[in-house]
């Protein structure tokens, strides 16, 4: 597994990425066009074969997997485990926060990086129903501080690669299904227990505009039901298909992806603002 510790100090001539390890001085000095990565999550039931944590340790996953291939290029952040997901609260354990206060929360992160120097922020989610919330917190954040910030679910950044991986039919890739249950697999295998998992695929082939799947290119209208309408155990999938083996291709395409994001992030220009009134 990745390491967030690509660790020792800077002051000693070598490079951290984890930002919780820096030094007010650390900081103060850091090259602020690094790319901050603040990974944003949830707390939810994952079906009764995988843990409420998936979406945070998957994300972090990524995070870390950047890191550690462009160590010179990130900061990344601690986690936001909890998001919006009110839709699944008949599901023990789900965590949920309203849309407008994780707007506000995320936003007063952003822009503490934007007071601290920071110039390029990519708010990395791992939650699909977190993904309008981010998009707007990622303009507010733009609006109100003139710097770089991007919002990306990351599986969005690499559908072809997860249909040259897949084993499942369109449909079997939606929550805890096989991409999720796969890389959690590859990475805490002792916590995924598929003898436990059941197939819930809706996919609904003769639909034009809902697709169920997350490599499935996505769909013309969104329409997200109270959770326990739609899954009687918590998932939207096939985790039943999915193997480690799997999971470290999955995982290792999303890290190549999200970095090439953020270099293109790092490469992106600060324009200067023009107002014509």
């Amino acid at each position: 597994m990745f390491e967030a510790n690509i660790q020792t100090e800077m002051r000693a001539g070598r490079v951290t990425t984890t930002y919780g390890h820096l030094t007010w001085e650390d900081v103060r000095d850091a090259d602020k066009d690094r790319v901050v990565i603040l990974s944003v999550s949830a707390t939810e039931d994952h079906g009764p074969h995988m843990p409420l944590d998936t979406d945070t340790v998957l994300g972090m996953a990524v995070a870390e997997g950047v890191a550690a291939a462009a160590p010179d290029e990130v900061f990344v952040m601690p986690p936001i485990p909890y998001g919006f997901n009110e839709h699944h609260k008949d599901f023990p354990g789900v965590i949920w926060i309203q849309p407008e206060t994780l707007i506000a929360f995320v936003t007063d992160v952003t822009k503490s990086l934007a007071h601290h120097g920071f110039r390029r922020i990519l708010l990395l989610n791992s939650h699909g129903s977190n993904h309008p919330v981010l998009d707007l917190a990622a303009r507010k954040t733009v609006i109100e501080t003139g710097i770089i910030c991007v919002s990306a679910s990351y599986w969005n950044l690499m559908s072809d690669r997860i249909n040259e991986i897949r084993a499942s039919d369109l449909g079997g890739i939606a929550h805890a299904g096989e991409f999720e249950a796969a890389m959690y697999m590859h990475l805490h295998p002792e916590r995924v227990d598929l003898s436990k998992a059941a197939t819930q695929n809706l996919h609904d082939p003769k639909s034009k505009f809902f697709n169920l799947d997350l490599a499935g290119k996505g769909g013309g209208a969104m329409l997200m039901r109270w959770w326990s309408e739609v899954s009687p155990d918590g998932t939207m999938g096939d985790p039943t298909v999915a193997t480690p083996e799997n999971g470290e291709k999955f995982l290792k395409a999303a890290i190549e992806e999200t970095t090439a994001l953020i270099r293109e992030i790092h490469a992106l220009p600060i324009l200067e603002r023009k107002d014509h009134h």
